[in-house]
């Protein structure tokens, strides 16, 4: 057991964050199983339950809960099963609204800027300007 605050600390974070995972990771399994069924079974809500398994997948790869290779290779036999089946995955329709036309903004005056005059900027003295070394007779 660890004797540092900060380590005991620690400690409770990964048990956390441990319990988290291991919840993702089943509810992944359980999806994808059932996801398998219905494709096997060729039933008609199955590309619904592979899009359940691609977003869950996609989200887990995201916070870092399964590597995105590993995501990516679930997401590719699904797909390959479901192309095999001759179904597509379904469009997303939630979250998108329809779009109004916007007005367009009124043109604003341009007005000219009064400009200040610029300083010259100072010239660096080169080393022969200088005179070379410092110290040299």
């Amino acid at each position: 057991m660890p004797q540092i605050k900060s380590a005991k600390k620690a400690l409770r974070q990964s048990k956390k964050r441990r319990l988290k995972n291991i919840q993702v990771k089943s509810k992944i399994r359980k999806a994808k199983r059932t996801a398998q069924k219905s494709l096997r079974a060729k039933k008609k809500d199955a590309p619904e339950k592979v899009k359940e398994v691609i977003i869950l997948v996609d989200k887990a790869a995201k916070n870092n809960i399964i590597h995105k290779n590993k995501a990516g290779r679930i997401k590719s036999k699904l797909q390959k099963k479901l192309a095999i089946l001759k179904l597509e995955l379904p469009k997303r329709t939630k979250g998108k609204k329809p779009t109004k036309a916007k007005k367009p903004a009124k043109a604003k005056k341009a007005k000219p800027k009064e400009s200040k005059p610029k300083k010259p900027k100072a010239k660096k003295k080169t080393k022969k300007e200088e005179g070379g070394k410092k110290g040299k007779k």
